[in-house]
């Protein structure tokens, strides 16, 4: 018997697939990526992957876990949760979009750079002799003898196979692309288009790419978009879960990511008005998981002790290799290195972008985010460590959590006419990413609505304005706590392992989007962070993406980051047995 298929319609795109009878509508959601979001993993806990089913909802009953997860207005409007939801006829769906694909502002280069730019790729004029019956050297051994560049060659069997053709088209006169000692195409003499490079920042929750100039130094164009592989669950523990579970999970996650990649590029290309074919250099920086899923490596060993990574150095390969040779042809791809299991190449990158080696003092590098990686420099020695922050701070696990995307609160203030609150874009309030979740709660705090302890006067407290109300209710305070004080034993214990103490610290950077966004004052108000004056907290926007940037603007950066990788030490807090005491002690909202 034929096996029974019903059609699911996106709202409002019209966009027509189908689906399986009893097929769950998040894994429908995931193979045609549509943007949603599921914290959980689809485990039926968060209640975060929420769609609007405009049709067909009564062919498959409520569930327990939805009557228990959305609240009756939402059950009222047609709301279901896609982890439950199962297609039992044709369907007309609307999702929750975490967010929308957007330009973001373009961040300065720091001006060591500015200075000098001196990219791996380049462009060297040629002028090669013509053959003849005296002269019947082969087309690449002419090429290469006149080229001034040591040691020279071509190793792309393509154009290998297109140089006979090329060389007589331009006349034996043209510029070679160098990769280094590499030729990786060659162009008309005449030909001033330019030549371009990509950077990559793949976050956990957030994508970031960015166009740059490869011979003015110039960011062209940034586009960010959440990552994809949020609907398979928010931290890395639960996708490399995911990938164990399935067969095919490594490469359902990889090619959902190369998918949303691929767009962003694109949509870079058009608005700067690049050709792709001109992009001949992409540099990627991650946590060690989320590169081992993009080069379709299993991060099994990574999830449990000892914790192995299959590899943290620094790799170089073709686009075609990545599935990324439909946005970037011939580029080549530079992997950064990381540092361990758990410590990423987003922090070499971040280490290298944000003047945490230039600084004389000690100096602490904080990525506030699900992963909570962290470096202190004390001298000459840098320590690095990782710690399971979850990911409250990015909309997780509270009940009114959202990352920030229009109609976010997400600044909160007490003055003298009460609390107040904004929200991303000035949109109706529709929850609270983690900038206003820090500012309620040091305002909670001040308003003596909250105790250090975490204990709430009433069930919850409520924003409420012309934007609209948001709750945050017991559980969201505790989800805090556990997330600051998890980051403030990984920095404790840095703190210890290099010999130093609060006053000895110099300079706190905050790195990432959500750094960029917090108000210090009340970072150091709830004890996130030691307990420094306030100036000596800096945010330096998102460090690891500017450090992807300088990777294809400065070859000298790649040696860099390889001799760093090197020498940052690891610690393990698993294997601190003072880690849960330490945590514990942490746990009090208080400035410490």
């Amino acid at each position: 018997m034929k096996e029974a298929v019903h059609k699911v319609i996106f709202l409002p795109s019209q966009r027509t697939v189908t689906a399986k009878r009893g097929e769950i509508l998040l894994d429908v959601l995931r193979r045609e990526s549509q943007p949603i979001s599921a914290v959980c993993g689809g485990r039926g806990n968060c209640g975060k992957c929420k769609a609007l089913v405009a049709e067909g909802s009564e062919a498959f009953p409520l569930t327990l876990t939805e009557a228990r997860l959305l609240t009756r207005d939402e059950i009222a409007a047609g709301y279901r949760l896609s982890c439950q939801f199962k297609v039992m006829t044709d369907v007309r769906v609307k999702t929750e979009d975490p967010a929308v694909d957007s330009a973001v502002s373009k961040p300065p280069l720091p001006k060591a750079l500015m200075r000098e730019i001196s990219p791996l790729v380049r462009l060297e004029e040629f002028s090669l002799s013509r053959p003849d019956i005296h002269d019947q050297a082969s087309d690449y051994s002419r090429l290469i003898s006149a080229l001034v560049t040591e040691k020279p060659r071509i190793d792309r069997l393509n154009l290998l196979r297109r140089l006979p053709h090329i060389i007589r088209e331009i006349d034996y006169r043209g510029r070679a692309v160098m990769y280094g000692s590499e030729v990786i195409d060659i162009l008309p003499f005449s030909d001033e288009r330019g030549i371009f490079g990509v950077a990559i920042d793949i976050g956990t929750t957030t994508l970031a790419v960015y166009l740059a100039d490869l011979k003015s130094g110039e960011i062209l164009a940034v586009r960010s978009a959440p990552n994809p592989q949020s609907s398979y669950g928010q931290d890395v523990i639960s996708r490399i879960d995911y990938t164990i579970k399935r067969a095919e999970g490594i490469d359902e996650l990889r090619i959902a990511v190369l998918k949303t990649l691929n767009k962003l590029i694109d949509d870079l290309c058009k608005e700067s008005e690049v050709s792709k074919e001109r992009i001949y250099d992409t540099s990627i920086v991650g946590n060690t998981t989320m590169i081992h899923i993009l080069l379709g490596i299993s991060p099994e060993r990574i999830a449990s002790s000892p914790f192995i990574p299959v590899f943290t150095g620094g790799k170089v390969f073709e686009s075609r290799e990545l599935d990324l040779e439909e946005s970037i042809p011939n580029s080549k791809i530079y992997i950064m290195p990381g540092i361990s299991a758990y410590v990423g190449s987003d922090i070499t990158a971040g280490i290298l972008s944000s003047g945490f080696i230039e600084d004389s003092g000690n100096v602490l590098l904080v990525d506030i985010g699900t992963n909570g990686e962290m470096a202190l420099k004390k001298g000459d020695r840098i320590f690095a460590c990782s710690t399971a922050a979850g990911p409250a701070f990015e909309g997780g696990n509270i009940s009114q959590g959202t990352i920030a995307r229009p109609g976010a609160v997400d600044h909160v203030w007490l003055n003298g006419e009460g609390i107040g609150f904004s929200t991303v874009n000035g949109s109706n309030a529709s929850g609270i990413c983690g900038s206003g979740l820090i500012d309620a709660i040091a305002v909670m705090i001040g308003a003596g609505i909250l105790t250090e302890s975490g204990r709430i006067k009433g069930e919850y407290f409520e924003l409420e304005g012309p934007a609209g109300i948001v709750r945050i209710n017991k559980r969201d305070i505790r989800e805090v706590q556990l997330a600051k004080a998890a980051i403030r034993a990984g920095v404790s214990i840095l703190m210890d392992r290099a010999g130093i103490e609060t006053r000895d610290i110099d300079r706190i950077l905050l790195a990432g989007a959500f750094g960029n966004y917090i108000d210090p004052e009340n970072a150091l108000r709830i004890g996130m962070l030691p307990n420094v004056p306030v100036e000596r907290v800096s945010p330096v926007g998102n460090a690891a993406g500017l450090g992807a940037v300088l990777a294809v603007l400065d070859s000298g950066i790649r040696e860099r980051a390889e001799n760093l990788s090197n020498i940052i030490y690891y610690v393990e807090l698993s294997g601190r047995k003072d880690f849960n005491e330490i945590f514990v002690d942490n746990l009090a909202l208080r400035e410490g």
